[in-house]
C-alpha cells in the first residue's frame, strides 16, 4: 500500500499579491504526483483563514478534486470509530482522502470549519479523536487522526482521547500541534513534548512545523510532511525544500 502524506497548503496565503496564486500551484503539483498513492492524508492548515473567501474556495478545490478522477485502487475500508457520510463513502470509490482541520481553520465550538464543509461536499473524510481502518492486499492501516486544538489544551485533549494501537495493523497517529522541542513560541508556548506522546505506533505524523523532517522515538518514527509553500521570512524555512513524503508498506 502506497500513502501520501501532504500538509500545510494554506490556500490563500499571500491573497491580492504576486505570490497569491502560489499556494495553489505548489499544492497542485503536490496532490497531482500524489495521484499515484492508494491513500491520501493531509496533516491539517489546508487553508491560509478561518473563513476562505470565495475565489480561494474555487481554487482550492480544483486541487482537492484530483483524487475523485481516480478510481480506487482496491483499497477498503474496514472500520472506523466516527459514523461515515453517505457521502463520504461514496469517495471510498475513488483514491481515499482524510484530512484533520489545522489550526487555521479552527472555528469556535458549534461552528462548522472549512474541513468539515468539504467532508460534507463529499471531497474527504475528517478526522478529530477518531480512528479509521484501511485494508489493501492483507496489509492494513489504521489511521488516528487529533485535528489542531489550542495549544494549552492539547496534551489534555490527547490524555482524554487516549488513543489505542489497532491490533495486526499498521498504525499511524496523524497530528497538528506544536510538540516540544520541534515547536515552541514564547507567545503560545506547546503543552506536548515528547514524553507525552503516546508509545506503541509505528508512525506519528505531524503537521503545523512547516519544515520537513523525521526522527525516531521509543520505536516509532516521527514525521514531519512540512509545508508546500514558504509563509514566513525565515531563513530555516526559506531554505527548506518542499514537498510531500510517500512511503510504501508491504
Amino acid at each position: 500500500m502506497r500513502i501520501a502524506v501532504l500538509s500545510d497548503f494554506h490556500f490563500g496565503h499571500a491573497y491580492n499579491s504576486e505570490l497569491e496564486r502560489d499556494s495553489f500551484e505548489n499544492a497542485g503539483e503536490a496532490m497531482e504526483k500524489a495521484l499515484s498513492s492508494d491513500l491520501i492524508l493531509l496533516a491539517g492548515d489546508i487553508f491560509d483563514s478561518r473563513l476562505p473567501k470565495t475565489s480561494v474556495w474555487a481554487r482550492a478545490i480544483r486541487v482537492l478534486t484530483k483524487p475523485l478522477l481516480k478510481e480506487n485502487t482496491g483499497v477498503k475500508l474496514v472500520s472506523c470509530t466516527k459514523e461515515l457520510k453517505d457521502i463520504s463513502k461514496r469517495t471510498l470509490n475513488h483514491i481515499p482522502v482524510i484530512a484533520l482541520h489545522g489550526t487555521h481553520e479552527r472555528r469556535s465550538r458549534g461552528d462548522l470549519n472549512a474541513i468539515e464543509a468539504l467532508e460534507n461536499a463529499g471531497i474527504l473524510i475528517h478526522l478529530h479523536q477518531n480512528t479509521i481502518v484501511f485494508e489493501k492486499d492483507g496489509v492494513k492501516i489504521a489511521v488516528h487522526g487529533m485535528s489542531g486544538v489550542p495549544e494549552r489544551y492539547a496534551k489534555d485533549v490527547l490524555y482524554q482521547w487516549n488513543p489505542k494501537p489497532v491490533e495486526n495493523c499498521f498504525n499511524i497517529l496523524v497530528l497538528h500541534q506544536s510538540i516540544a522541542p520541534y515547536i515552541y513560541s514564547p507567545l503560545d508556548p506547546p503543552s506536548l513534548s515528547l514524553s507525552n506522546l503516546p508509545k506503541g505506533f509505528d508512525m506519528i505524523i505531524d503537521g503545523h512545523l512547516h519544515i520537513s523532517g523525521q526522527d525516531k522515538l521509543n520505536g516509532s518514527t516521527i514525521l514531519f510532511p512540512g509545508s508546500t509553500i514558504i509563509t514566513q521570512l525565515e531563513k530555516n524555512e526559506a531554505s527548506a525544500e518542499k514537498g510531500f513524503y510517500e512511503m510504501r508498506l508491504i
